[in-house]
């Protein structure tokens, strides 16, 4: 490899002009806007108050919805999550919010990040491969992928509640790559979270912290996905 083939940028990723690049995308909040606090405010907030809701979505609350949600992400059955919601705040009057939320929760998704799914389709156009690699539950990718359209031009998706497996955990990166039949070296992994995109890089991919579409744009052409026709 030459100088001229691979320049190190400020994250010190190194940008290879050679042979195919496949990028992989986090789903919420790099693809898309999941909020279920926002979401689900006149549902919860209405029907159990809105300091219950306030402490629901609490993110240091020992039993709230981020709790539950962790262990859905690898794989808790949601029958499970919802009893244990109950057996903790039996005789409360949020007794039954995990229930209600859960039953509701397609209200958390709000679209599209702006400018992703022109991303998207951009790549797909250029013949980059696109892949999905999420903290999230099968049953939501599911949702997402029949609600907005440009998420099936994703090639595959590894799914955390299926893997029983969560970033940043390497060897959730190495089933990706295996499965996906890519080289990690080759490809570019984005995530809106530092710890994860550590943890891509430790597992051999490029990686970036999201921030927007933007400047995901920017950072992939530098990688030269734009350079393709």
């Amino acid at each position: 490899m030459t100088a001229r083939d691979s320049v190190a940028d400020m994250n010190g990723n190194n940008h290879d002009s050679r042979g195919d690049l496949n990028v992989v995308f986090d789903f919420c909040d790099v693809l898309l806007n999941w909020d279920p606090k926002s979401g689900t405010y006149d549902l919860l907030a209405g029907e159990f108050g809105v300091d219950a809701w306030r402490d629901f979505y609490d993110e240091d609350a020992p039993y709230g919805m981020w709790h539950y949600d962790g262990l859905l992400d690898i794989g808790l059955d949601p029958a499970e999550a919802a009893a244990d919601y109950r057996a903790h705040h039996r005789g409360e009057d949020c007794e039954r919010m995990f229930d209600v939320y859960y039953a509701h929760r397609e209200q958390a998704f709000r679209g599209m990040i702006t400018g992703m799914d022109t991303l998207l389709n951009d790549l797909a156009r250029r013949g980059v491969p696109v892949w999905g690699l999420t903290n999230f539950t099968q049953d939501a990718v599911d949702y997402a992928t029949a609600k907005y359209p440009s998420l099936r031009l994703l090639r595959d998706v590894v799914v955390s509640s299926t893997e029983r497996l969560k970033k940043p955990d390497h060897r959730i990166y190495e089933l990706a790559a295996e499965r996906f039949g890519i080289d990690p070296g080759r490809s570019v992994f984005i995530d809106d979270k530092m710890w994860n995109v550590r943890g891509a890089k430790e597992s051999g991919f490029r990686s970036f912290v999201f921030t927007n579409a933007l400047d995901a744009r920017a950072q992939l052409a530098q990688f030269g996905a734009f350079s393709r026709r």
